[in-house]
């Protein structure tokens, strides 16, 4: 019973132990002129300066700044438990180099697929697409535009005074001639002679039709020469 009693003592405790705050911080951003965005590790915050973000974890955190005319402005902050940090900042406007002669002449932006591609105008190199090109007098111009592994692209276009004339280049792949080489194994072929039995039969030569002449002097005529020949010889 004494156990059970502990048991519960000790979860009311713990019920009534207020909940420890979370490690948190604020920062507070201005800058001048002030209107600009303010992007907190790479999201937007939805806010414009002055601002105060708040409950921002503890840490560090980068603080990025934007407004149409000025450069970016970026800040590492390190964010304190229950503190608030500061950023102010001074924007810089972005240089413009337009003149004159610049808005009088044309230009022509350059864009191709891939990108990071050579472009030449009349065969002067001009950059790596996308590129604009300004100042460029009124008349006729060949846009060549070359990338390593990409057959060359180019064209002929016109420019005008005061407006910008586009270019879009798509490139192809380069075609290389691939030489196959096709081995053909040598067959050393067996030539395997089998001696076959012939089954004909040799024809009997037949009797020859002309007979062999007999002798002029038979074996009787002979025998009674000689008999003739010992009478006369007894005779003498």
């Amino acid at each position: 019973m004494k156990k059970i009693f502990f048991i519960l003592c000790l979860f009311c405790v713990i019920l009534l132990l207020p909940v420890a705050a979370s490690a948190v911080g604020n920062i507070s951003v201005s800058s001048s002129p002030s209107g600009s965005l303010v992007y907190l590790d790479g999201t937007s915050t939805g806010t414009t300066t002055p601002a105060k973000i708040e409950s921002v974890a503890s840490g560090s955190h980068i603080v990025l700044l934007r407004l149409t005319g000025y450069q970016d402005y970026t800040q590492s902050v390190i964010v304190s438990d229950n503190a608030t940090s500061t950023v102010s900042a001074t924007l810089t406007a972005t240089q413009t180099t337009t003149t004159t002669e610049a808005i009088a002449n044309g230009s022509i932006y350059i864009q191709s697929n891939p990108s990071n591609a050579a472009v030449f105008l009349n065969t002067v190199y001009q950059g790596k697409t996308p590129v604009t090109l300004y100042n460029i007098s009124h008349g006729d111009y060949r846009v060549v535009v070359q990338k390593t592994g990409y057959q060359d692209w180019s064209t002929r276009i016109s420019v005008s005074l005061g407006t910008r004339s586009d270019v879009y280049a798509t490139l192809s792949p380069e075609v290389t001639e691939t030489t196959l080489v096709t081995t053909i194994p040598t067959a050393t072929i067996l030539k395997t002679t089998t001696p076959i039995k012939s089954t004909i039969k040799v024809p009997t030569p037949w009797p020859s039709a002309t007979a062999t002449p007999a002798s002029p002097v038979s074996i009787p005529a002979i025998l009674v020469a000689v008999g003739a020949g010992l009478i006369v010889l007894r005779k003498r």
